[in-house]
């Protein structure tokens, strides 16, 4: 019984922490990013930085069109970039 328990909450603290590594950011009202490389951008809200997104899979242009499809991003999320579906790998609030 007492093995049991301990495997309970063994899986419990494990669940905790990886559920920890999944950061996400509120990007409602953001008006404007700024790239940092060809797969990462800040996203601001007026002058307030709000997100560093690492976006691997497309390339980020200064021209790009960026159009977020939910408010509340987190990693693996979707967003749109040039009217193509990109996964977010990382969001890093700011």
């Amino acid at each position: 019984m007492k093995k049991l328990i301990f495997l309970i909450i063994a899986a419990l603290v494990m669940l905790n922490c990886t559920m920890a590594w999944a950061e996400c950011a509120d990007v409602s009202g953001a008006t404007s990013w700024s790239r940092i490389d060809t797969h990462k951008i800040i996203i601001y809200r007026g002058s307030t930085p709000l997100a560093l997104l690492d976006i691997p899979y497309c390339y980020i242009y200064s021209t790009s069109e960026i159009r977020f499809i939910k408010d509340y991003v987190c990693n693996w999320d979707k967003i749109i970039i040039d009217g193509e579906v990109c996964d977010i790998r990382n969001v890093e609030r700011l």
